[in-house]
């Protein structure tokens, strides 16, 4: 087990860039470099968008090479591992933007939806987990510090969220850990997953 520095440095530049973003527009008056609603602050709130799609055009191009070289070296490629061809370096990302998108529209986890996704791409369940928990890190993070700039955040409210959501992850990983470890079942995970999802269609 080793921890990837390099990927972790680009997340969080990615993340600060957002942050910049919206430090320099500010909330709903506006910032002290633009106003609320004029073309520059659009023209700002929209970059954004070019600036990660090229980002993730750079990491998608770099996971497809990858994948040739391995090819070319004779890497005998594990059931779980995911082939990074043109097709799938397209439509993974396409697929988790949707997902973002969706998350952002509805008010739902974007883990719940990205979830699935990797489960499509063949993913175990355990990496599932660890991956969708550590992108939720990063986009949930930048989220509260946009809601804090623009002075929205209900403070008093996300210190007695954010303390009941940790102790039930926490709580929750311990748990699904255990079963996990004493039934040899990761389709556990897989289930809980499910689960999640299906309770929160209902509320």
């Amino acid at each position: 087990r080793f921890t990837p520095i390099r990927q972790v440095v680009r997340t969080a530049l990615c993340s600060a860039l957002v942050l910049l973003v919206s430090f320099i527009k500010g909330g709903d008056s506006g910032s002290w470099l633009v106003s609320c609603g004029s073309p520059l602050y659009w023209l700002i709130k929209l970059s954004l968008i070019p600036l990660l799609g090229l980002a993730a055009f750079v990491i998608s191009r770099e996971l497809v090479e990858r994948q040739r070289q391995k090819e070319a070296a004779g890497w005998r490629f594990s059931p779980d591992e995911v082939q990074w061809t043109s097709r799938s370096a397209f439509v993974y990302p396409l697929l988790s933007v949707s997902a973002g998108v969706a998350a952002g529209l509805l008010g739902i986890g974007g883990g719940m939806l990205k979830g699935p996704i990797m489960l499509e791409m063949g993913l175990p369940p355990p990496v599932v987990s660890a991956t969708a928990a550590y992108m939720l890190l990063w986009t949930t993070a930048s989220t509260t510090i946009q809601f804090g700039v623009m002075g929205e955040m209900l403070w008093d409210y996300a210190c007695l969220l954010w303390a009941v959501g940790l102790l039930s992850a926490v709580f929750g990983q311990l748990v699904l850990a255990w079963l996990v470890q004493r039934y040899k079942k990761q389709y556990l995970i897989t289930l809980t997953i499910g689960f999640v999802i299906g309770v929160s269609t209902l509320f």
